[in-house]
């Protein structure tokens, strides 16, 4: 176990995790975001003498009331060294890291995991993300906390008279891009390979990741990148420039709050400006999420997809069979996201890029009648199982096993097939795609009336 990590800006100890292995908890990645730095580029930590040790989480950013329960009925146990509910602070740029390796020169395949929560909640030192069951495969595992809401996604006019480069918001995203350059500057001290990095998130972190894909600020810091419940082709949030723009929705939510300048926003203290945001959004009907703001940003994913500058990596991504997200209009809803990942997937082999890998989770959720919802496959990738009331049972943990197997052979080599798996074709053949379950995952055409098709060639006219 790697006891400490000389990083450029001071050496680390790590504690030992709930499996045994090198836990180096709560690492600042970049400066607290306060004051002046708040609605601004996070900043580089500053360097110290001696040694830091890690045993305690940092705080979670500023975020809504947190409930036992998620939407899926998922209760949160408190674990070991895993806080519920967390601290919550404006200072919040932390990351987390995992390692297996005995050895700084073990030169491991590293996993950057981007959490989900509508870019509205959680944190990346939630039990659910915690590392020990991916790093059990041989691989070392980042988690981390961005700014969300209003602090991460704020983007007035005036903000961009502050900037160098001339672009405002995005700041959640800034903060993510800020902790991947900490990785891979840093990560070889952890047994880390800063070679070979993946990149991969869940519902908000998987659009996450798909805007880290199409940023030009990111080219060549990444192999890999897998999506999880999210980060699709579809008509939803900050990939299409729909609904109230960005800048005006900012511009209403400055006179919401009885604001004139930034700097009055400023000085209103973390808590109250949280709160403001949550009944404003609760009055508007929209979030604060990203959006093309021409540096960070410079276009849609679906621009980036038909001009061939999202990054040319090693994609895997899919959904739940249940996932309920609306992908074209009002009036109806489609069976789960699987024409939006349909639809990607599709356009990625139509427009030259590596045929990526394609799932869809069918193991509906024991204890209840909720099916397979929204993000219930990411606890099966980080075997979060044992967190849960669900009864799950011995195929759970099976499905679980395959399923990091697969994940972390992506990270190793770019391809999830290996020993003793159901073979997993990669999205050249357009009707299938892997079905994960515990009743034998298998290569499967999930579309057999027709239905998804349908609203795949839908989806991809809307998106023209």
């Amino acid at each position: 176990m790697i006891q400490y990590a000389k990083t450029k800006y001071g050496t680390l100890e790590s504690v030992k995790s709930n499996a045994g292995f090198a836990l180096f908890r709560g690492v600042r990645y970049a400066k607290a975001p306060v004051g002046q730095l708040r609605f601004a580029a996070p900043q580089e930590p500053d360097s110290w003498e001696g040694v830091r040790k890690c045993d305690t989480f940092g705080a979670a950013a500023p975020q809504g009331p947190f409930d036992l329960h998620d939407e899926t009925g998922h209760l949160k146990k408190v674990m070991p060294g895993y806080p519920y509910p967390p601290e919550i602070s404006e200072d919040c740029l932390f990351l987390n890291v995992y390692t297996p390796a005995e050895t700084a020169d073990a030169k491991l395949p590293v996993m950057f995991y981007i959490h989900g929560g509508g870019f509205q909640n959680w944190y990346g030192s939630c039990y659910e993300y915690c590392g020990d069951g991916l790093a059990s495969h041989g691989v070392v595992v980042v988690t981390l906390n961005y700014r969300m809401n209003v602090f991460g996604f704020f983007a007035h006019p005036d903000l961009k008279k502050e900037s160098a480069n001339g672009c405002c918001g995005n700041y959640g995203i800034m903060d993510q891009i800020q902790a991947l350059r900490w990785v891979r500057e840093n990560i070889s001290a952890f047994g880390g390979d800063p070679e070979n990095i993946t990149i991969f998130g869940q519902s908000a972190g998987a659009m996450s990741v798909q805007a880290i894909c199409c940023s030009p600020l990111t080219k060549g810091w990444f192999r890999h990148a897998a999506m999880h419940s999210g980060g699709a082709l579809y008509p939803f949030g900050a990939s299409r420039k729909e609904g109230l723009p960005i800048e005006e929705r900012s511009i209403q939510f400055m006179e919401f709050c009885g604001c004139s300048t930034i700097a009055e926003l400023r000085a209103m203290p973390w808590e109250t400006l949280e709160q403001h945001s949550l009944e404003f959004q609760r009055f508007m009907g929209l979030n604060f999420m990203w959006c093309s703001d021409g540096y960070v940003l410079p276009e849609t994913v679906e621009q980036c997809l038909n001009h061939g500058s999202m990054a040319q990596v090693d994609y895997l991504f899919g959904c739940t069979i249940d996932e309920g997200i609306r992908v074209t209009d009002p009036s109806y809803f489609a069976s789960g996201l699987a024409p939006a990942v349909r639809a990607m997937g599709r356009t990625m082999v139509d427009k030259g890029y590596k045929a990526p890998y394609v799932y869809c989770f069918d193991r509906p959720q024991p204890g209840d009648d909720i099916g397979t919802p929204h993000s219930c496959d990411n606890r099966y990738v980080f075997c979060s199982l044992a967190e849960s009331w669900r009864p799950y049972d011995a195929s759970d943990y099976a499905l679980s096993e395959q399923m990091m197997t697969y994940w972390t052979n992506f990270a190793k080599t770019g391809n999830p097939n290996g020993e003793g798996l159901p073979t997993w074709e990669p999205y050249d053949n357009r009707e299938l795609v892997m079905r994960l379950t515990t009743e034998g995952s298998a290569m499967a055409d999930l579309d057999t009336d027709g239905t998804l098709k349908q609203r795949e060639e839908a989806l991809l006219e809307l998106l023209k």
